[in-house]
């Protein structure tokens, strides 16, 4: 009955499952006005429980990173390609969807382009032929913005040079702009033109597509030599694998990462220990897809690749694929890395405008959100636990975790400035010493994260003076000013415009600088 209504008003529902994220964040963030005027008791107590909450994503996120950090660090020592070789493909679980033997194994790269430079797509592609995993076994297929096209692709085929044969194929295509129906500025429609061309190239080849690991990856992307090997491992290794996404837990950013201004690092730092973190600490049923990510090759084809008319691509992968496989569809780490580049700018006012414009591109990511939960009310399949689950994850992410900071940092002192009564009260007396307590008592966990950020990064520049090395590992606490800066208002400003039937057709897309240090 549900299902049926949602289907016969599918605009309407659509329409409000957007407000909700923007209308519970506003709520949220206004709360000390309108719940100080009408229930003081009330915005105190829930004041209490951020501020609580706070502490335990603290410690939360701590355990997360020194756990993950361990598998890190013995992933890295182990040799997977001669892992790979030892696998017995008789003993392997579902044999059925994968080859007789490794040497059938082949893996099927796609990577967007735009206007990158020379610089930026120089060490991506070394990284790719450096892998310890045979090159041979590579598919590599780059997909070009049309309005750079002939410029980008020129740099690809220098950069691979004689060494383009040792691929198995490389494949170049042209994504043509202004195509109906495509939204501008994400990797949706490009990703979706490329993968489509190359596979119906494979296809006509009688080439089978159950021998191919898929992975998407970004121009500026550098592998760690063992990344494909890894994954070939895991991959395998894995039962029920078209129900799986792939992913490292380690994003690092250490193509640039000591030339780009603080804010930018400190974000950059945030995305690695963060994503560290969380996957160490949550069920892998709630992890979707973000920035680089694989798949079966058939998983990709079975969900109609990418949704082309909206602006965001990396999450919407998992949302097309949950509910192809009706909620059975889990995501599975591991901590061999790759290393991007953080936003930088031609100066540093524009490293900061770039900064607000990607992240408010991410904060578009929200729209995950109403896509979910019509879809949750409209397959039945998926077990009634698992749409729960999600409902709350949605809403700890997109609500209570953007907002937080601010109604720690100033929730109490916009209560009082409303309804100055609330200090005489009893429940309220002690509330302004406690947050303080705590914010304070919380920056006693930046120091396992700055050593570990210090270990994840690349070596400190030898060029650089000694008071400046200094600061460097003094930038922690800057991690406060960006949760109410950069990690709060594009988030908010994103949520804003969808709550208004905005729609992100036009997206920034981040131009990758390299500035000499």
């Amino acid at each position: 009955m549900i299902a049926k209504l949602a289907q016969k008003h599918e605009k309407k529902l659509n329409r409000f499952l957007e407000i909700i994220p923007g209308a519970l964040t506003w709520a949220l963030i206004t709360a000390p006005v309108w719940l100080g005027v009408l229930a003081p008791s009330i915005i105190v107590y829930l004041l209490t429980f951020v501020a609580v909450y706070w502490v335990y994503l603290a410690i939360k996120h701590t355990i997360g990173m020194i756990v993950g950090y361990r598998r890190y660090v013995r992933e890295l020592k182990i040799d997977w390609m001669e892992e790979c070789k030892k696998l017995d493909f008789t003993k392997l679980p579902e044999k059925e969807t994968i080859p007789a033997s490794l040497n059938e194994v082949k893996h099927f790269l796609l990577i967007p382009a735009v206007n990158e430079s020379k610089d930026v797509l120089s060490e991506p592609i070394d990284s790719i032929l450096n892998q310890t995993y045979p090159i041979n076994k590579i598919t590599l297929v780059y997909t070009v913005e049309e309005k750079s096209a002939p410029l980008v692709i020129q740099r690809i085929h220098e950069l691979l040079g004689e060494k383009e044969n040792l691929f198995d194929r490389v494949l170049i295509y042209t994504h043509p702009a202004g195509i109906p129906g495509e939204a501008i500025g994400a990797g949706a429609a490009n990703r979706t033109w490329g993968a489509k061309h190359a596979i119906k190239h494979l296809l006509d080849l009688e080439e089978n597509p159950r021998n191919y690991i898929f992975s998407t990856l970004d121009a500026d992307h550098v592998l760690h030599k063992q990344y494909l090997a890894r994954l070939t491992h895991l991959y395998l290794s894995s039962d029920k694998r078209d129900n799986r996404f792939y992913s490292t837990a380690v994003h690092l950013f250490n193509n640039n990462h000591w030339q780009v201004p603080t804010m930018m690092r400190i974000e950059a730092n945030a995305i690695t220990l963060g994503g560290i973190s969380d996957w160490a600490t949550s069920k892998p049923t709630l992890k979707d897809t973000f920035s680089a990510y694989s798949s079966s090759l058939i998983t990709l084809i079975d969900i109609d690749y990418w949704d082309v008319s909206l602006g965001v691509d990396d999450t919407i992968f998992y949302w097309r694929a949950f509910f192809k496989r009706d909620g059975d569809f889990v995501g599975t780490p591991h901590y061999i890395p790759y290393s991007a580049d953080a936003v930088e700018g031609e100066t540093y006012l524009k490293s900061y405008i770039s900064l607000y414009k990607q992240l408010l591109r991410w904060g578009w990511g929200v729209m995950a959100v109403p896509m979910a939960m019509r879809g949750f009310l409209i397959n039945k399949k998926v077990p009634f636990f698992a749409k729960m689950s999600w409902v709350f994850r949605h809403l700890e992410r997109s609500v209570l975790l953007i907002n937080v900071v601010f109604l720690i940092t100033f929730g109490f002192a916009i209560l009082t400035a409303v309804n100055p009564n609330v200090k005489q009260t009893n429940f309220a007396y002690s509330l302004p010493g406690t947050m303080s307590f705590i914010l304070t008592f919380t920056l006693i966990f930046l120091i396992p994260g700055t050593i570990l950020r210090f270990k994840l990064a690349s070596p400190l520049p030898e060029n650089w003076p000694f008071w400046k090395k200094i600061l460097a590992f003094l930038e922690g606490p800057v991690v406060i000013l960006n949760l109410l800066t950069y990690s709060f208002f594009p988030f908010v400003d994103a949520q804003t415009r969808m709550l208004l039937g905005k729609r992100s057709k036009n997206l920034y897309f981040t131009q990758k600088v390299r500035i000499n240090p």
